[in-house]
């Protein structure tokens, strides 16, 4: 509660212009005359009871005509204060300020001055009703005129002085005591009118103010949508527009009086945004943020504008209204239909095979992953099937890619002409494809499938004039558990392709256990290991991170693909764990290293490009050199480079040792899925990490997880590191990791696997 003393302290005033203090002062005097007639009329009231029943009936004509003239004086106020409050009468604010000095001044005077005609003459029940009222009268009078101090002022002071004269020339201690009772009234009165007219005062300033603050606020939001692309938008509780922006009509094709009382609901109704893909979704978010009363960012919405498909992005939050049970919704919006189209052009690029239009490698992966997660997919017989053309590679050497990619693109053309709803075609790479069954009840029932495929192809090519036979080889697998990944599922069926490839073309084999085992298939990469890998048959791909709150990429890890005569496409994890383990890893790892210095010298500065490093990169000198060397040679700047360390890589001296010389460089360090393994963050302590990298498991989108994650970020912070997210692959589990204070995600929800040249245009403009 506010203390007394507080109150007292002087008001802390705005310089105000003079006219400025004169509207004020009008303001002042437009409520105390609203106030006046209600005065006056208790003033009547109160005289016209004394004279009819506390004045004697024998003390003649003086008594009575002293509250006639107070009560005359007070009713002519009541009138002139009832003629200005409804617009009668309009005098000059100083006249009117002078008429409440003179006609307070006037009436106090007069019937304060009845004390001292009455007490001589009234008994004790009469004084006491005249000292009651006396007070009553004094405190509404005081009550009234605090708007304006001059006048409370005067309208107090006058009764007091003349109360204090009657009571001290009246014989007796109980007026003693009433007059010492009077003098603390008094000053309570003097105290809070002065106190009251003050804050009221400066009340009236802040609005005066707060006037003055809207126009500028308002000059600036029409300078700021005349000059940018944004319009800024402000409605009622309700929804509907408080103010419309000219911007916002001039997008939506409409005029500003046609969306005068329009809510967004209406607008969005219009221009047919439920029609639209997309929009129903936009709507319930902006629904629930409407009826949860929270904030809402980057909400992106559809509509047609004159034919045209055109897209919004709105945020707004709601602000405290004039009542405290009111609010209002204010925010921003802008047509982003250019950044939508080229981010859905990207994300296309990044899923889509350029040249075949089937979903390529990285697509197929993901929707493999996001089947074998889906509990219904147990029970609707998954297949994959592996299919490599047989004789293109003679077709490619012999007649050129031109013919070579018109064959790749007649092969998918035939392979989903002869496809059904529940089958789904990729090009991994080459000429290798995949299909991917479901809703199969048996292995014959794969096999009938995969022959329509094989005659397919059989039939003969023509390019340009030229009578192609091509053919093809698959490999499949039907597992009777789902496998755990994507990973073992794609390494099956390869295995049984390439076990139809070596009994001849035109083949069809399912996995079996017996055929090949993983040894088999790392002897054969150790043995193409063993011979030099050729920089063009690697092909870097980056998958993108995002910052949470801008939805802008912030950096890319490097993937390599292998593109391996015998194998097909093979990861750099899995070629990489091979050299590892034959003393190879550090000719790769220099090799992998170039690619993306060159990669990052097509890039932005400011973007981080990070490369994993195994535990046999890290302990040699050499590559640590290689590095060194690499950097100096290209254009990219140690400060764009992120190694990505597995958790094992940091338990040796020596690799303690080449973490730090690293960081000399300015190459800043990841702990790569963390939570993976066994080590703690108290065992980096010490060591010049910047980030750390949390596995997929603890990420927050799986129950009980984001209490881990949120103490995990916290733990990480405390450290001076930041924490990146793996495997964020919906909205729901962005927000999840969001609100647990991570600003940094990979997966899915940041965005699929892309090319140097994709991710170069998603940046552009953002250099430096």
């Amino acid at each position: 509660m506010m203390s007394v003393l507080s109150l007292l302290q002087p008001h802390q005033r705005e310089r105000l212009t003079p006219a400025q203090r004169d509207d004020v002062t009008r303001e002042q005097i437009a409520v105390t005359f609203g106030v006046l007639p209600w005065a006056a009329a208790v003033h009547l009231v109160v005289t016209l009871g004394l004279t009819l029943y506390v004045i004697p009936p024998d003390s003649g004509p003086l008594p009575r005509l002293w509250p006639f003239l107070s009560g005359v004086i007070g009713l002519v106020g009541m009138c002139v204060g009832l003629a200005i409050h409804f617009n009668l009468i309009a005098p000059t604010y100083r006249m009117s300020y002078a008429f409440l000095i003179v006609e307070f001044a006037v009436v106090g005077i007069l019937y304060s001055s009845l004390a001292l005609v009455l007490y001589p003459i009234l008994d004790d029940s009469g004084d006491l009703i005249l000292t009651a009222a006396s007070a009553s009268i004094t405190g509404a009078g005081a009550v009234a005129t605090a708007m304006l101090r001059i006048v409370g002022l005067t309208w107090v002071l006058s009764n007091l002085v003349i109360l204090g004269v009657a009571f001290w020339l009246q014989p007796g201690p109980e007026f003693e005591r009433i007059l010492i009772g009077l003098i603390v009234y008094g000053a309570a009165l003097i105290g809070g009118t002065i106190v009251v007219s003050g804050n009221l005062e400066s009340r009236y300033r802040a609005e005066l103010r707060a006037a003055s603050e809207r126009s500028v606020v308002q000059m600036l939001l029409e300078d700021f949508e005349g000059n940018a692309g944004d319009f800024v938008w402000e409605t009622d509780q309700k929804g509907k527009f408080n103010r419309i922006p000219t911007r916002l009509a001039s997008e939506a094709g409409l005029d500003s009086a046609e969306l005068q009382g329009t809510a967004w609901q209406d607008l969005f109704m219009e221009l047919g945004t439920l029609r639209i893909p997309g929009g129903i979704d936009a709507l319930m978010e902006l629904q629930k943020a409407r009826h949860t009363k929270t904030a809402f960012v980057d909400v992106l919405v559809p509509v047609r504008v004159h034919g045209e498909i055109r897209w919004w992005q709105i945020s707004g939050r709601p602000r405290p209204g004039r009542t405290p049970d009111e609010f209002v919704w204010r925010g921003v919006g802008s047509d982003v239909t250019e950044v939508k189209l080229q981010s859905d052009e990207i994300v296309r690029m990044g899923r889509v095979d350029a040249l075949t239009g089937m979903p390529n490698r990285h697509s197929f992966w993901t929707e493999l992953e996001r089947l074998l997660r889906d509990p219904y997919t147990s029970e609707s017989g998954l297949a994959l099937a592996m299919l490599d053309l047989d004789n293109f590679k003679s077709v490619n050497d012999t007649l050129g890619h031109t013919v070579g990619d018109a064959v790749l693109r007649e092969v998918a053309d035939r392979l989903s002409e002869a496809g059904g709803m529940s089958q789904l075609f990729a090009r991994l790479g080459g000429d290798e494809f995949a299909i991917l069954f479901t809703d199969m009840g048996d292995s014959s029932q794969v096999r009938t499938l995969l022959g329509r495929y094989i005659e397919t192809l059989h039939e003969p090519i023509t390019v340009a004039g030229t009578r192609l036979e091509i053919g093809c080889s698959i490999g499949y697998y039907l597992p009777a558990e789902l496998p755990s990944s994507a990973d073992e599922m794609m390494g099956a069926a390869d295995l049984a392709l390439f076990a139809a490839k070596e009994s001849g073309r035109g083949a069809v084999r399912e996995y079996r256990d017996s055929m090949k085992s993983v040894a088999d298939r790392r002897a054969r990469l150790l043995e193409d290991l063993g011979n030099t890998v050729a920089e063009k048959d690697l092909e870097l791909e980056l998958l993108p991170r995002i910052d949470v709150l801008s939805r802008e990429i912030v950096a890319v890890e490097v993937r390599v693909v292998w593109h391996n005569a015998r194998l097909g496409a093979v990861t750099s994890a899995e070629f990489m764990s091979v050299a590892d383990d034959t003393g190879l890893a550090y000719s790769l790892g220099t090799t992998v290293f170039e690619l993306a210095c060159e990669a990052a010298s097509r890039l932005p500065d400011h973007l981080r490009v990070a490369v994993a490093v195994s535990t046999r990169q890290l302990e040699s000198e050499a590559f640590i050199e290689a590095v060194g060397d690499s950097l100096r040679r290209s254009d990219a700047r140690a400060g764009q480079f992120e190694l990505q360390l597995d958790e094992s890589s940091v338990i040796t001296d020596q690799s303690r040792a080449a973490l730090h010389a690293i960081a000399e460089m300015g190459v800043s360090l990841t702990v790569d899925e963390f939570g993976a393994g066994f080590s703690s963050l108290a065992s980096l302590s010490g060591l010049p990490f910047t980030r750390v990298r949390i596995e997929r498991s603890i990420s927050g989108a799986a129950p009980g997880g984001r209490p881990i994650l949120e103490a995990l970020v916290d733990l990480v912070d405390a450290l001076g590191m930041e924490v990146v997210v793996s495997g964020v692959d919906s909205e729901e589990q962005l927000k999840a990791v969001a609100a647990a204070g991570v600003r940094t995600v990979q997966g899915r929800a940041a965005g699929e696997v892309m090319s140097v040249q994709a991710v170069a245009l998603a940046t552009a403009g953002r250099r430096g």
